[in-house]
């Protein structure tokens, strides 16, 4: 890593405060599902926030650089030799405690977000199950009768603009923003904001 002309500990403590600005930050982008916030902030990949595993990254950077000062190793003071020889089938990389870590608190941010529960269970949810709409917000489009059909449109996982046959329990008038509370049967199931 090229020296950024900070000392060890100091840049160790940028990536801690950085990783975990991020972590919060993801955190407030995604409160609503689909919305802008939660596609450019926290950058949403199926359940796992992207921004989100980085910042643990960066966190277990920073702690791992406070474990074991990767800088005092490479500088050549006392202790055992390094590797002699060719590079190897990697060339130069060698692994240390600090991106060890990082790696790792990326992997427990990815796993603490997927809902391994439900995969092992259930198995795989349907690509375009209707419950992932559960939580999203919409507009009416068509009225929406109690117990009836009408219709609502909301963007996608991908920002692009989608309608759906929604139902609701009480009446809905066209361009009422509502929420997904559920499903009933083969459509979603709407309730005013």
């Amino acid at each position: 890593m090229p020296s950024l002309g900070l000392p060890g500990d100091a840049k160790f403590a940028i990536a801690i405060v950085v990783g975990m600005v991020l972590i919060v930050v993801a955190r407030w982008a995604s409160q609503v599902r689909g919305s802008k916030r939660d596609l450019w902030i926290a950058v949403r990949i199926g359940d796992v926030l992207l921004t989100e595993v980085l910042g643990a990254f960066l966190v277990g950077y920073g702690l791992g650089g406070f474990v074991a000062q990767p800088d005092a190793a490479v500088a050549g003071g006392p202790g055992p030799p390094g590797r002699f020889g060719p590079p190897g089938r990697f060339g130069g990389f060698t692994a240390n405690l600090p991106a060890a870590l990082g790696v790792v608190g990326a992997a427990v941010a990815v796993i603490t977000r997927l809902d391994l529960s439900g995969i092992a269970l259930r198995g795989a949810t349907p690509h375009n199950g209707l419950s992932q709409y559960v939580g999203w917000d919409a507009r009416v489009i068509a009225p929406i009768s109690a117990g009836g059909f009408g219709q609502i449109a909301m963007r996608d996982g991908m920002g692009y603009p989608l309608s759906a046959v929604a139902t609701a329990e009480t009446d809905i008038a066209q361009g009422t923003p509502v929420r997904v509370v559920g499903t009933k049967g083969l459509n979603l199931l709407v309730a005013p904001v």
